[in-house]
């Protein structure tokens, strides 16, 4: 038959099923039957199917041939789990170790955290050596797969093999994911018994695995013994400081990082970031977005944390300003860009942009919303009063919406006093059996504003059964470097007296310039006078009032508090502001208000 006849012949016969191919390959003995399958494969486009590729490989190998069994592996365009492990299996057979290495970090390379090809072409070897097995459990660790890592590592103890630093190094990134401190703890032990080399890569592993299960002690401690230390062990010790909540340790160590000579990296500029939301630093948010921009190439990831500054903080249009400047670099905005972009709408009660960019996240960028985007789009559209949409968007959702989605309407119909949804929402809660204490408080906190005091009792019910106890409010202050607590009605404070003073006088103050209680707040059945006197005592109102009486004149202010700050609070904090001429900074759960001459930077939207 000649060439072009059986081309048409495989044509229609092969190319629909391509896999048709492999009993023809396995029955070519020779070169010149397989050099003309070869070539039936190129001219009927059969080479391209990655079923068909990985026979040929094989059936080279399979009569000595391994120089063009090579060749068609190097022209691959696309190469399957099939042609590589025809081409690993060929390497292994004639026993050319250093090939078979080569290959196998290449394809870990190429494939790019695959793992399930990757265990299948690992399983089949003949014999592994402990690069093979560094490969796999680094590969499982770096994939987001600890617990396979660690699996791996179990098995390759089994084998009879010890590992070495590069393999504790992958043990240690999985220690990190899992939070499993003790295994870590013993692969730092084990790195000290076998006394292998403690190098700056294996030193900065152990900071990352201690910082990432919040034992910063230990971290400090591996950090500061390393002899040499370079710009992903400061980064690493700065990410855990900044994630634990201590947002100025992480900045003064970015200082420290500096003061020695490195240029900040990535992860230590991304967590600068975190540290300033955390704090309320906002103008020194904008300074590291300043450095960004001169200094480094200005990515997505970095561009998701500086738009979360801005959101948190109430600058929504400021946010949005920076994403399009992130577009017109031609970076693509990926699921948690949007996310931190509606969150920042959500933060400034910008509902038009937020509904106009969730439209063009879904139409234009094919970002399918997830829930984490849904929930920014109910709280926003909740707290704009506009409940009804909410609703609406909730039953459009794909899958069914979660506790997040409901708590967000909860949120916003008890703050506009949407009563009849409320309900439902209220409802919906329960029966998801939600497991924060806060969730239930603002349930309870609903059916107190709704007046049902029956439903307020079978709540806090719910609560005692379940052993659940109210977490009180509390807020903090930072005076001349120590940080002062203080809860409601904090009697015990020495200077409780004197506080209670100066709100008395700035509460007359208040009342002459248009301020009214607003009693509301107070979830309780009691008269207004008494009401009155609750809302004084409020802890964010006690930490205000020691912050005044122990700084000088124009000194800001930051209060956090461990809860949401209440209307009446956050309606008080502005009189003052501009009847003492401060700026005071008051940083909930949700987000920041910046409070100056009266205004707050949320346009009241919080």
């Amino acid at each position: 038959m000649e060439l072009r006849k059986l081309a048409s012949y495989t044509y229609m016969h092969f190319i629909p099923y391509p896999n048709r191919l492999r009993p023809l390959l396995l029955a070519c003995k020779d070169k010149a039957s397989i050099s003309k399958t070869h070539a039936l494969m190129l001219l009927t486009g059969l080479f391209m199917h990655r079923s068909s590729n990985g026979g040929l490989i094989a059936s080279y190998a399979n009569i000595g041939d391994i120089k063009s069994a090579r060749k068609v592996f190097d022209v691959l365009p696309q190469r399957g789990i099939g042609a590589w492990n025809a081409m690993i299996i060929a390497y292994s057979r004639i026993e050319y170790p250093v090939e078979v290495l080569n290959l196998y970090r290449q394809m870990i390379l190429e494939e790019c955290g695959k793992m399930d090809e990757a265990i299948v072409v690992f399983d089949r070897m003949p014999r592994r050596d402990l690069v093979c097995w560094t490969t796999m459990i680094s590969g499982f660790a770096q994939s987001g797969r600890p617990i396979e890592a660690v699996d791996m590592y179990r098995r390759m103890q089994k084998e009879g093999m010890e590992g070495d630093g590069v393999v504790m190094v992958g043990l240690t990134q999985a220690c990190a994911n899992l939070g499993d401190l003790k295994l870590g703890l013993s692969v730092h032990g084990y790195l000290i018994r076998k006394d292998l080399p403690m190098d700056v890569v294996v030193q900065t592993s152990l900071v990352d695995m201690y910082a990432k299960n919040g034992h910063l002690k230990l971290a400090c401690h591996v950090f500061k013994n390393m002899p040499c230390k370079n710009v992903i062990s400061w980064g690493a010790l700065i990410s855990g400081f900044a994630q634990n909540g201590f947002a100025g340790n992480a900045l003064d160590l970015l200082v420290e990082m500096q003061g020695c000579g490195y240029r900040p990296d990535l992860v230590s500029l991304v967590s600068a970031l975190l540290a300033c939301t955390q704090v309320g630093f906002l103008k020194l948010g904008k300074s590291v977005h300043g450095y960004i921009v001169r200094r480094l190439d200005f990515d997505r990831v970095l561009g998701t944390a500086v738009i979360d500054i801005y959101g948190i903080h109430g600058h929504g249009k400021e946010a949005l300003s920076l994403f399009l400047e992130m577009t017109k670099t031609n970076l693509k905005p990926d699921h948690a860009t949007f996310s931190s972009l509606l969150s920042a709408f959500s933060h400034s009660g910008l509902v038009e942009e937020g509904q106009y960019w969730f439209n063009r996240m879904v139409s234009e960028y094919k970002v399918h919303p997830t829930e984490k985007h849904y929930v920014c789009m109910v709280d926003l559209l909740a707290r704009a009063g506009r409940v009804e949409e909410a609703c609406k968007l909730i039953d459009s959702m794909n899958a069914e919406s979660g506790l997040a989605v409901w708590v967000a309407l909860l949120a916003g119909c008890c703050k506009n006093g949407k009563l009849l949804i409320g309900e439902m929402a209220a409802k919906k809660v329960l029966e998801l059996n939600p497991d924060d204490l806060g969730i239930y408080s603002l349930v309870s906190n609903y059916y107190a504003k709704a007046r049902k005091w029956d439903d307020v009792a079978s709540v806090r019910k719910i609560m005692k059964k379940t052993g659940m106890k109210k977490v009180p409010g509390y807020s903090v202050v930072e005076v001349k470097g120590k940080l002062h607590a203080f809860l409601m009605e904090d009697k015990s404070h020495h200077q409780y007296e004197n506080m209670m003073q100066l709100l008395d006088k700035l509460d007359h103050e208040m009342r002459a310039i248009g301020y009214v209680p607003k009693t509301e707040f107070v979830l309780h059945s009691l008269d207004e006078e008494v009401k009155e006197k609750m809302l004084c005592n409020h802890s964010e109102r006690l930490a205000i009032a020691f912050g005044l009486l122990n700084t000088g004149p124009g000194t800001r202010l930051l209060i956090i508090k461990n809860l949401r700050v209440c209307g009446d609070c956050h309606e008080a904090t502005k009189f003052i502001t501009k009847i003492v001429n401060r700026e005071i900074v008051v940083r909930d759960v949700k987000q920041f208000c910046h409070f100056k001459n009266g205004i707050c930077s949320c346009g009241d939207y919080w």
